[in-house]
């Protein structure tokens, strides 16, 4: 599996594990910024995010997510003020594969899923305002804006 691939599943898999929605870029950006920090084994080099005004901000975030709404797999709504991230049933099977079909293959994703689960269990009922104050992403704003964090 190529490291730019291995690098996008977080964005699906997160948006399973949030219950099927995720409201708003800044939470989402936050959340995954989390993922990215405590999971073992993914370099900063990587998957690099950028220090911007609200805190540390994946620069491919637009495109990926572009990319897992033309293939079906979620859907946007930004009819809200807030942008909400909804996965589709086509999502959560995909959701699904990936995590039975790389656990088998990769012996350390068991270990970045439960990541993503812990992060889930803890951040999914708060704002991305509320996440924004976690150790992790308050650690990522005293870099320089613009920097790589």
């Amino acid at each position: 599996m190529k490291k730019d691939e291995q690098k996008n599943h977080p964005h699906l898999l997160m948006l399973d594990e949030f219950d099927g929605e995720v409201d708003g870029e800044l939470k989402y950006n936050k959340v995954l910024y989390k993922y990215r920090y405590n999971a073992e084994g993914i370099d900063e080099d990587d998957w690099a995010f950028t220090r911007e005004q609200w805190g540390p901000t994946d620069p491919g975030f637009t495109s990926i997510m572009s990319s897992i709404e033309d293939l079906g797999l979620a859907e946007g709504d930004d009819s809200e003020p807030i942008h909400i991230f909804n996965l589709s049933s086509k999502g959560k099977s995909v959701a699904g594969g990936i995590k039975r079909g790389v656990s088998k293959l990769d012996p350390d994703f068991s270990g970045k899923l439960g990541t993503i689960q812990a992060i889930a269990a803890r951040d999914k009922d708060r704002s991305g305002s509320e996440i924004e104050e976690d150790e992790e992403v308050q650690e990522a704003k005293k870099e320089t804006h613009q920097s790589r964090v």
